[in-house]
């Protein structure tokens, strides 16, 4: 009788185990349309053809670039504005994504359908906030309710990465 209690014990907690895991465990996020993170400005590659960007304006730093023409069109949410993000380096870190406060519940449905639910949610008085963790990168969904806006933030941590992959690979020593 032990023994089948053991072994039913087993396939529960199997059962919680499995179920309960977030999906941002079980997703990957390399880049961001066919565009991997630590991709150089000028050798981004969509659809098999080099991507032109132009540099923006509006967000007042000096590495937003947007694409004429881009795909505003996320899953049904229609963006307002889409912004790729380069460092100092010309290497691509992120993307700031912007559209109308209306379609922000279909837009969090779209985030948790790929990457589970929020790790941190906030509720300040400007707008609801919710945060993903997803491989190296954050990823931030804000409702600023003032400006009746929402926006979605992807940041890459490729520095990061990518020092450690080069201080991994020493052998000096």
């Amino acid at each position: 009788m032990k023994k089948y209690l053991f072994i039913t014990l087993a396939c529960v907690i199997s059962f919680i185990t499995v179920n309960g895991q977030s999906k941002s465990g079980d997703y990957t996020l390399p880049g961001f349309r066919e565009i991997t993170w630590g991709t150089h400005l000028d050798s981004a590659i969509q659809d098999g053809t080099k991507i032109n960007f132009t540099k923006s304006t509006e967000l007042g730093d000096k590495n937003a670039y947007y694409i004429e023409d881009d795909d505003m069109l996320l899953g049904t949410v229609m963006l307002k504005s889409l912004y790729y993000i380069f460092n100092d380096n010309g290497r691509f870190v992120g993307v700031i994504m912007a559209g109308a406060s209306k379609q922000f519940g279909e837009m969090k449905y779209i985030l948790v359908n790929k990457f589970g639910n929020p790790h941190k949610e906030e509720n300040p008085v400007s707008g609801r906030q919710y945060y993903w963790n997803v491989d190296d990168v954050r990823v931030s969904l804000v409702n600023e309710s003032i400006n009746q806006m929402f926006t979605v933030d992807f940041t890459s941590d490729y520095e990061r990465s990518e020092s450690k992959r080069i201080n991994r690979n020493v052998d000096d020593f």
